[in-house]
């Protein structure tokens, strides 16, 4: 069971997930083997389920974000339902791509975080989306600030 320490070690690590046990064991006041063991079960129970770089994406040549919102086809021509695991195995196929969201609302079935080289990459970017079978519909919104808490 989740205690709220682990909750605290597990928001910690979300902010920075570098910190070494014994910076955690500081901001968190327990002891550093109690820290070390608490991360450990937390890791091998999956609710940590890995590390993640936050990246500087001007940096490396993609300063373009985009969130595509996604409306998935109840039935395609000529075919049948296109399964939403096999849409989102799909769209892990590119390298743009960088999150899924499946959600549920009155419109929008996927939400997609995307990265691009520049802004004329968008046009083609949607295009490939919009030829995936089994989706209707794509709108996007440019990402014009972010800020990773």
């Amino acid at each position: 069971m989740i205690d709220n320490r682990d909750k605290m070690l597990i928001r910690e690590l979300e902010k920075n997930s570098k910190l070494s046990s014994r910076k955690l064991a500081m901001k968190s006041g327990l002891p550093i083997s109690t820290t070390h063991r608490r991360v450990k079960i937390l890791e091998k129970e999956g609710v940590i389920k890995g590390y993640k770089a936050i990246v500087d994406y001007e940096k490396i040549g993609k300063p373009v974000g985009l969130i595509l919102l996604i409306n998935i086809a109840e039935d395609t021509p000529k075919e049948s339902y296109v399964p939403l695991n096999n849409l989102k195995e799909e769209l892990k196929k590119f390298d743009e791509i960088h999150e899924i969201l499946e959600v549920k609302s009155e419109k929008w079935d996927l939400f997609i975080k995307a990265r691009l080289n520049n802004l004329k990459d968008t046009n083609p970017f949607l295009e490939k989306m919009r030829k995936i079978k089994g989706v209707e519909e794509v709108n996007s919104i440019i990402i014009t600030d972010e800020i990773i808490i």
